[in-house]
């Protein structure tokens, strides 16, 4: 799985408090890929790279936010906004949000349960269902990757997100030159 840089870390509590949380609330741990995930990257704002093919009803689908875990009664927490979006309807039970985009109205949402565990959907102002071995997708929502790692390995930057990335932190680091290009 691909490392991600955020221009903006949030301080993280202990991941293994947050897969009990899961068990506790979903009848079931995290995926491992999500913990891996959390445990080596941790979680932030304007990561590179940010943004995912695909498109629903706006230019592109660009991460800006990852939602903390820690504290879990915050209004920015994973469990906070999946508990919202459960009341709101716009997932099922067996979803949680993980992160968003387009100020707010672009969600992506990871599948807990079976059997679309692990799967990766993004909607915007809609909503995305899990019905048995069915997922009902409102509005435009997509289904971006069958595993969290396979969603983290799609994600890319260009050039605008690089040169972005560099004027708000005066550099660029080495790996995601490598990566990405140099920048500016």
């Amino acid at each position: 799985m691909q490392k991600l840089f955020f221009l903006s870390e949030f301080e993280t509590g202990d991941v293994t408090l947050f897969d009990k949380w899961a068990e506790k609330h979903f009848g079931v741990g995290l995926p491992d890929d999500f913990l891996s995930f959390l445990q080596k990257n941790g979680i932030g704002a304007d990561p590179i790279p940010c943004q995912y093919d695909g498109k629903i009803g706006m230019d592109r689908m660009k991460i800006e936010e990852f939602y903390g875990y820690f504290p879990p009664d915050d209004q920015q927490s994973i469990q906070t906004q999946a508990n919202k979006a459960v009341v709101n309807d716009r997932i099922s039970g067996d979803m949680l949000l993980f992160a968003y985009g387009g100020g707010g109205h672009l969600k992506f949402a990871l599948a807990i349960k079976e059997p679309h565990r692990g799967k990766v959907f993004a909607f915007v102002d809609s909503g995305v269902y899990l019905e048995g071995d069915q997922a009902r997708l409102e509005n435009g929502a997509l289904h971006l990757a069958n595993t969290f790692s396979e969603f983290i390995d799609g994600l890319f930057a260009d050039e605008d997100d690089l040169d972005d990335w560099e004027d708000s932190m005066d550099y660029l680091p080495d790996e995601i030159k490598e990566k990405f290009g140099s920048g500016s």
